[in-house]
């Protein structure tokens, strides 16, 4: 990635040229970011787990945005799938300058003294190991002056009741970013984390209701605004992230829920 801020006005699409991987991308957060991303030129490796005709459904979208776009399925929960993934996307577009790690999975609000061996490996296996091997594997293969965005959670900096199993298999991730930061430093590429607010669209919705109804209401009460968060609320600081211009931001937290306190 070139470093130097480029020329800016309208019209002018300043990731054009590059080529990012957003995994979990057919829905929510992540299809905004990889649209996002489109909007400013930068070709699109759509990572999918499942959720195919939704993937494929996004790729079009985003194909009319004036880029290309590879939808790739991977099980990011096995290192060789990882790696597999990293190798088609390098063979098609002949190398990576933005990788963001956006996949994962919710947890049902429960007491730390209620939570079985089950739940908790589950949780940590996409949360936690997943992004891990997405974070090694960009660590090894991005392209100097590239840019690794972490999605992660407001509530691993105020976790409330229940919050326990979510919040620490996020934290994981968020170390990863800090340590990746000082490590690649020497080849222009930074490392920060968007610690994103509760998504009305995203887990409490996809996962049959992770919160109660009257759960949601509070969440929501509980930001100065008054609702809950969109995808519209967080692509915006991805954009800014990959950008040549966010050079200087380099192993950060930022928090982007609204002004939230849970």
């Amino acid at each position: 990635m070139n470093q130097s801020n480029g020329p800016r006005g309208p019209g002018v699409r300043r990731l054009a040229g590059r080529t990012a991987l957003v995994t979990g991308a057919p829905r929510s957060i992540g299809r905004a970011i990889a649209e996002a991303l489109a909007e400013e030129g930068a070709n699109i490796v759509l990572h999918y787990r499942s959720r195919e005709t939704e993937a494929h459904e996004a790729a079009e979208a985003i194909r009319k945005l004036g880029v290309d776009v590879l939808p790739l399925s991977a099980d990011l929960t096995r290192s060789s799938s990882v790696r597999e993934l990293f190798d088609l996307a390098i063979a098609h577009f002949g190398g990576l300058d933005i990788v963001v790690a956006n996949a994962g999975v919710a947890s049902r609000l429960q007491p730390v003294a209620e939570i079985s061996d089950t739940e908790f490996d589950r949780v940590l296996a996409v949360n936690t190991r997943a992004v891990f091997y997405v974070l090694r594997e960009a660590a090894r293969r991005l392209s100097d002056g590239g840019r690794i965005i972490n999605i992660s959670s407001s509530s691993t900096q105020s976790a409330g009741a229940g919050f326990g199993a979510y919040a620490t298999s996020k934290n994981g991730a968020n170390a990863t970013i800090r340590t990746l930061a000082k490590e690649l430093s020497s080849r222009g590429i930074t490392a920060n984390s968007i610690h994103s607010g509760a998504v009305g669209d995203g887990f409490l919705a996809a996962d049959g209701g992770v919160l109660s109804p009257e759960m949601t209401q509070y969440v929501a009460a509980s930001a100065p605004a008054g609702r809950l968060g969109e995808p519209s609320d967080i692509a915006p600081v991805a954009r800014f992230l990959a950008l040549p211009e966010a050079e200087w931001i380099n192993g950060q937290a930022l928090v982007v829920n609204g002004g939230s306190w849970i």
